[in-house]
């Protein structure tokens, strides 16, 4: 069976493509995304249009393999459709492309590079368990819907329906067994950003306060007018996000602060070209399960923080398996960089595919006081592209991206120990016991081997019992001395 959400009426249709799923007919969702790695230390409003480009995805169900064929509504010469691990070769015929989809998943066709991409959202054929008119739903049907900002009680489920919008956030405070789920869309483009508001809810300014505290953090929220962002939960238990289409956020799409036992599947998020745009973000959280989802991200893709504010918490027992990652700026799977917790353990990162970093893939950036450790990433493959940019910082807003043409190797590795501008106490943290396992690179021919970096202080604040085992490029294993590791004095780093 396949079951496809079709964009409702009123929204934004591109034209980039005719799109044919087991020979029925769609269009195409539209999606606005950073169109180059140019970034800017966070000035509170949003970001150049200029610096943005049209994007295009489509959203389906499956229980069966699925034939794709699109026209192109121009001429192209080479036709990828990633994650290259799945090794779906197109068959290209004048502007026409084939394909079977065997299997849910995120996938993107590209051609001739990364602009205007098509972002394809292959989903589990699933009802989510839920009946939509019993009682503590909240169900919203195919079509746009004017929500606002949404707030959600004890026991509630919201159900974004596949085929439906929903403009504005969701939010839950210190509730217990929430659900967020469906196939649809929340769309966070009406929330304006300006110098006035708050990115995130970060406690800089009153030493030792405490945002667990449901009074503290609304009032802290409404005096410093702190963006909604997509979805966002607080102090929650027991909670899950399912299938959700998170789209054009102001700010981090997903927050699970402080948040236990949380389970998010299937999610994606696409859209994100403004500045700060994360994908999620776990600020202080534990027991957390990320699995399946796609992150498409003008900044860091999934995250792990330790907040000011939050940070009587510590950050473990976390598992991100089977997610796609495209980060157009920052890191795609990360530590950090604020990290003030006592403790970040237990964490795993598996069976993920990164199919476009720009600074770096896998980043433990530790700048604050927590000692990192007893953390796996295995299975994790990375591709590379002849046209990965070097990511530049605008220090002047009249100035246009003037790096088009100089290519950039993204860092595979990096694991920095500093006090930095990020850094919120101000104590240097360390980070131990972390193996790098079964991580496979795909690289354009000639491209030489991407740089893992590791950085510490001294012989406390450093990396200690690292291992990377297994690195794999373009289908040969990497021996030690093939591979370009850079590292302080104090770092103990292992090869096999």
């Amino acid at each position: 069976m396949l079951r496809i959400h079709h964009p409702p009426k009123g929204e934004p249709v591109p034209t980039d493509f005719m799109v044919f799923l087991n020979g029925e007919q769609t269009a195409l969702w539209y999606c606005r995304v950073s169109a180059m790695p140019y970034n800017t230390v966070w000035p509170g409003f949003q970001r150049p249009i200029e610096q943005t480009e049209t994007a295009s995805f489509i959203s389906f169900e499956m229980q069966e393999p699925v034939k794709v064929r699109l026209v192109a509504c121009k001429a192209f010469s080479e036709a990828i459709v990633r994650p290259l691990s799945k090794n779906i070769q197109p068959a290209t015929q004048g502007r026409e492309i084939m394909f079977t989809i065997s299997e849910p998943g995120g996938y993107t066709l590209e051609l001739d590079g990364m602009h205007h991409a098509l972002h394809i959202f292959a989903n589990p054929l699933t009802d989510f368990g839920v009946d939509k008119a019993a009682p503590g739903v909240r169900y919203f049907g195919p079509g746009v819907h004017e929500a606002g900002n949404l707030e959600l009680n004890d026991g509630e489920t919201l159900f974004v329906d596949g085929g439906a919008v929903l403009y504005g956030s969701v939010s839950a405070f210190h509730k217990k067994n929430v659900r967020i789920v469906g196939y649809g869309v929340i769309d966070g483009s009406r929330e304006e950003r300006t110098t006035a508001n708050l990115l995130i809810p970060v406690d800089y300014a009153v030493d030792g306060g405490d945002l667990r505290c449901e009074e503290t953090l609304r009032a802290y929220m409404r005096e410093n007018r702190v963006l909604n962002g997509c979805v966002h939960l607080y102090s929650c238990q027991d909670c899950e996000i399912a299938g959700i289409i998170a789209r054009d956020s102001s700010t981090f799409a997903y927050i699970a602060a402080g948040c236990e036992r949380l389970n998010c599947e299937w999610i994606k998020t696409i859209g994100m070209w403004r500045y700060n745009s994360d994908g999620i973000d776990l600020f202080n959280s534990r027991y957390v399960r990320i699995a399946n989802g796609f992150f498409r991200d003008f900044d860091d893709c999934i995250v792990l923080k330790g907040i000011k504010g939050w940070d009587r918490e510590n950050l473990h027992h976390i598992t991100v398996t089977g997610c796609t990652v495209w980060c157009d700026w920052g890191s795609a799977l990360e530590i950090g960089a604020e990290t003030c917790a006592d403790e970040y353990h237990d964490i795993v990162w598996e069976n993920c595919d990164v199919i476009h970093a720009s600074h770096v893939v896998m980043r433990t950036h530790n700048s604050d006081r927590a000692h990192v450790h007893d953390m796996v990433l295995r299975n994790i493959r990375c591709e590379y592209s002849p046209y990965d940019l070097e990511g530049v910082y605008q220090h002047d807003m009249t100035q246009p991206f003037a790096a088009f043409r100089r290519r950039a190797i993204p860092h595979l590795i990096a694991s920095p120990i500093y006090d930095g501008p990020y850094s919120q106490d101000h104590i240097l943290g360390r980070t131990s016991h972390v193996r790098y396992q079964d991580i496979t690179i795909y690289a354009p021919p000639g491209m030489e081997v991407p740089p893992c970096s590791f950085g510490g202080q001294d012989g406390e604040h450093c990396n200690r019992g690292i291992v990377l085992e297994n690195i794999v490029m373009n289908g040969k294993r990497l021996r030690p001395e093939e591979l370009k590791i850079e590292k302080d004095a104090f770092s103990d780093i292992t090869v096999k």
